[in-house]
């Protein structure tokens, strides 16, 4: 018979007791290696980390001083990490669920992020969660690097696209983008184009917020003669602008799409387990408030999506 101690959040005269009281019994008891485990379940020093995707997200921290670890299967559908988000999943043995663990040696990242877990170290505790909860709280910050403050852009959705403004590749979804709608020749001295943007009719909307930018009553987006969802190659007078921004040509083509978006995804996530009961045998492990840590950088990357019409 072994004998599992958790020694956490001992004072040191309860830790001397307990190491004699270990002492006394290993004379009285041994393990089949003569061993007597003792479970550190200190985990504050390694780092958070993760892998997996949708249906089987895996989040971990390895302890190698003491080969031991502590995991997360969170067995959400969703795809994690693109926006700022708090998920709370109730931990249910099945799909939701923590392991604490400990090995006959150090395993490394690849032990969880591997299809089939290695069968060397071999596992020599094994406790599991199936109840309590966990919460992972996603913090992205979302960029369409247009040239524009995100902060001046705001949070609204000009054209419906569901693509808020500031990460909106085209705020006023007439396909011609923002970037291309700004006056890039004349700059304040921040080098801002915001200050100084294009207005082609005049109307006090800047043209990356006007829909029709030449005021002649045909939408920039309709103004694509060869609707290849491209306004600015349209020129009905050889030589001159471009039919979007002549208001002397107003020839329409209904064009019913919008062009291909691509903004910039920078997240961070942590993750906190809450009212934990890890059990092996009859053998237990309680922890109310367990906080895994932040993964800085969990996801960088570039979305692209072709948003859906709104009329």
């Amino acid at each position: 018979m072994c004998y599992f101690v958790n020694i956490q959040n001992f004072s040191k005269s309860s830790m001397k007791r307990t190491y004699l009281l270990i002492v006394f019994l290993s004379f009285l008891y041994a393990c089949n290696d003569g061993d007597v485990i003792i479970t550190t379940f200190n985990f504050d020093s390694a780092n958070l980390e993760t892998c997996g995707g949708p249906g089987e997200y895996v989040f971990f921290k390895i302890n190698s001083e003491s080969a031991e670890s502590i995991s997360v299967q969170l067995g959400t559908t969703q795809t994690l990490f693109v926006e700022t988000d708090t998920l709370t999943v109730a931990l249910d043995g099945t799909s939701n669920f923590v392991n604490y663990r400990m090995f006959s040696d150090n395993i490394t990242s690849s032990y969880f992020c591997n299809n089939i877990p290695p069968t060397s170290p071999q596992v020599q505790i094994d406790y599991l969660a199936s109840s309590g909860s966990a919460t992972l709280t996603t913090a992205a910050t979302l960029a369409d690097d247009d040239g524009l403050d995100s902060d001046s852009e705001g949070t609204g959705d000009l054209d419906g696209d569901g693509l808020l403004n500031f990460y909106d590749q085209d705020d006023d979804g007439d396909n011609v983008p923002t970037a291309d709608e700004l006056d890039t020749e004349n700059l304040d001295g921040d080098n801002n184009p915001l200050t100084n943007p294009l207005d082609t009719d005049g109307d006090g909307i800047p043209n990356h917020l006007d829909d029709d930018d030449d005021g002649d009553g045909i939408l920039t987006r309709n103004e694509d003669a060869d609707s290849d969802l491209d306004p600015t190659n349209d020129f009905g007078d050889i030589g001159t602008v471009p039919d979007y921004l002549n208001p002397n040509i107003s020839v329409e083509t209904i064009v019913n799409m919008y062009i291909e978006h691509t903004y910039s995804v920078d997240s961070d996530a942590s993750l906190v387990l809450n009212n934990l009961i890890l059990i092996s045998g009859e053998e237990q492990i309680t922890q109310e408030t367990m906080d895994l840590g932040t993964i800085l950088g969990v996801l960088s990357t570039d979305i692209v999506i072709t948003p859906d019409f709104v009329p």
